[in-house]
């Protein structure tokens, strides 16, 4: 990984993490993937991509990851603590790094704002801004079917 430059460090390769690589991998960007599953990690490798096996929120796995080097951390891991704990060791190695953390509830992405990170993704503002759009468009709908009848 030492010789990667201005790449993305994925952290978490469930489904985030492979749409977060199949967006850089289409726009011709370089990336790294940090994952714990070994399954996960052996199969990756297996197709070329580039693996780290380990915990993103440890030091030494932030460095192999090319940490000093990569443009943007993508935090898509499903462990809250973990992604806190990471990004601030990433802030710390390296301030100027891009630090996305997805994050469940609010409150986390908050402290996840607060110890570095950039941009947080919160799951609980998705769903309720999700539900907000699909709400609105059947209203949409039935209006205009109202109104045509």
């Amino acid at each position: 990984m030492k010789s990667l430059r201005e790449h993305v460090i994925i952290a978490g390769f469930g489904v985030g993490g492979r749409f977060i690589a199949e967006y850089l991998e289409s726009h011709g960007l370089a990336y790294v993937v940090v994952e714990l599953n070994a399954e996960t990690c052996a199969a990756q490798r297996a197709l070329g991509v580039p693996v780290v096996e380990g915990d993103i929120s440890e030091e030494a796995v932030l460095r192999e990851a090319g940490v000093l080097t990569a443009r943007v951390l993508a935090l898509a891991i499903p462990d809250e603590k973990a992604a806190l704990r990471a990004t601030e060791r990433a802030n710390a190695i390296r301030p100027e790094i891009h630090i996305v953390a997805s994050t469940r509830y609010t409150s986390t992405g908050l402290e996840a704002l607060r110890l570095g990170a950039d941009e947080v993704i919160v799951a609980e503002q998705a769903v309720a801004q999700e539900f907000y759009r699909r709400i609105a468009a059947h209203f949409a709908q039935a209006s205009v079917q109202s109104k045509a009848s």
